[in-house]
């Protein structure tokens, strides 16, 4: 899924674009055809254009302006049709529909190939001796198939890159043995979480005990096999919304957001209880526990992941040497 920071980057470059085209096709235009011949669309296109920019500038709901975007833009390209029924206006309204991919989000691009074919019926049904004065009606259908396989090439590609990003992700953001999440995802998501309205962040900090010893005497197969679990006991006892990240061996860190002080010492107690069982492996039970340590602020704003880490690291020292 892609993030508001992300939509709203992406609404100031197609803006940019969609102005660099306007710009370059009036100046053409008022060459050829005098000043006269970019009005009135002008005037559209300048409301349209400031509309966009204080939508931009006041970073209202990404998502909500992306829409404003893609049907403003036909909605331009309706009226330029109408005023100036060209077909280099009608080629260029087919820029339209690889433009919307630019937000790689299907449902845009159903809506501009939509919007595509729409205008296409009004300018060959419509506008048909200025746009199409010598191809005959029966090839509409034609041109509709264009835009539908578009708009299908669109979406398959559309489809393809989201695999492909699904996959670099996981490379990118996870532990490759455990795949809890790995120091670049929680550097991203404590960013993110100190954007959003939230009232508290805290981080516990998990310290395997005696795991070397696991290792030496069961081999380093075992160890990791030992882990994978661990991440899976730890998992179940932390809500959707909380993140589990391995910092290397067998330290992880959770962080948590929007809770009350006591919370994180309720978390450590389940997480001391799930691994409280033993693990099974080739016929031998293993037992594991861990040291705990927590950093808790409500100072959101001035919070620091490389403080939390080490505060939350030192009273995880101090449980160990109490233990």
């Amino acid at each position: 899924m892609i993030n508001n920071e992300l939509i709203h980057r992406r609404n100031a470059i197609l803006v940019s674009i969609a102005s660099v085209f306007y710009v370059i096709h009036i100046t053409i235009n008022s060459f050829i055809e005098g000043l006269s011949s970019i009005f009135p669309p002008a005037f559209l296109f300048a409301g349209f254009c400031l509309t966009l920019i204080l939508l931009l500038h006041k970073k209202v709901n990404p998502t909500l302006t992306m829409y404003v975007l893609v049907s403003f833009m036909y909605i331009y390209f309706y009226f330029l049709l109408t005023d100036s029924p060209y077909f280099v206006n009608y080629l260029f309204m087919w820029l339209g529909l690889p433009l919307s991919a630019i937000y790689q989000n299907m449902r845009v691009v159903m809506l501009a190939g939509m919007a595509s074919i729409i205008l296409t019926f009004y300018s060959f049904f419509y506008l048909h001796n200025e746009i199409f004065p010598n191809v005959g009606k029966e090839d509409f259908v034609y041109l509709v198939l264009f835009g539908l396989f578009i708009t299908v090439f669109l979406l398959i590609f559309i489809h393809k890159v989201r695999l492909a990003n699904g996959k670099l992700q996981e490379i990118a953001y996870r532990d490759p043995l455990t795949g809890a999440a790995n120091r670049l995802l929680l550097k991203e998501k404590f960013k993110l979480i100190k954007d959003t309205n939230i009232s508290s962040i805290a981080l516990l900090f998990i310290d395997l005990n005696g795991f070397k010893r696991v290792n030496d005497t069961y081999g380093h197969e075992v160890g990791d096999q030992l882990l994978e679990m661990v991440v899976s006991r730890i998992k179940g006892v932390l809500r959707g919304t909380d993140l589990l990240c391995r910092l290397g061996g067998d330290e992880f860190v959770i962080l948590l957001s929007n809770i009350n002080r006591p919370v994180p010492g309720s978390i450590a107690e389940r997480i001391q209880h799930a691994l409280k069982e033993p693990m099974e492996k080739n016929q031998q039970k293993i037992y594991v526990s861990a040291s705990i340590g927590w950093s808790y602020t409500t100072d959101v704003a001035q919070a620091d992941l490389d403080t939390m880490i080490r505060e939350a690291d030192n009273a995880m020292y101090r449980a160990k040497g109490s233990n």
